[in-house]
């Protein structure tokens, strides 16, 4: 059986948004997005580990760049996505798991779920989205 290869692309001049850059497959696109030439913003709650990656991005003649992020702050995400942005393209990999029971899922820990993976999801993609359209309108 042959593997099927990603075809070549270039994303040299894109700006990238890769929220949940920390870790899994967060982690992974943004290291594939930097080896395709794009300019990669790793976001996450906890800067340590972007600091490092974006560290080993940039030794390798990549861009990275880091930025704190916590998409359960709707405010603070459109604040620091305005200021960083626009972005080309957006990676929405933050998220949050309380594992156990669905029989033993509280309210409080279905609510923290909800608020990261699909709340804070739709409004980052939203802040992102605004920056697109400014960037494209014909008054920008």
């Amino acid at each position: 059986m042959t593997l099927p290869t990603m075809p070549s692309f270039d994303l040299t001049g894109k700006r990238a948004l890769v929220a949940g850059a920390s870790s899994g497959i967060g982690l992974a696109c943004a290291v594939a997005l930097a080896e395709h030439g794009a300019v990669v913003t790793l976001a996450a709650r906890r800067t340590e580990r972007l600091q490092a990656l974006a560290a080993r991005l940039q030794a390798a003649g990549r861009h990275a760049e880091i930025m704190q992020l916590d998409v359960a702050d709707i405010e603070a995400t459109f604040v620091a996505v305005a200021a960083a942005g626009p972005f080309d393209i957006l990676v929405n990999s933050a998220g949050l798991a309380r594992h156990g029971k669905a029989s033993d899922t509280t309210v409080v820990d279905y609510d923290a779920v909800a608020e990261v993976n699909i709340r804070g999801a739709y409004f980052l993609t939203q802040a992102v989205a605004k920056g697109c359209l400014a960037r494209k309108s014909p008054a920008a």
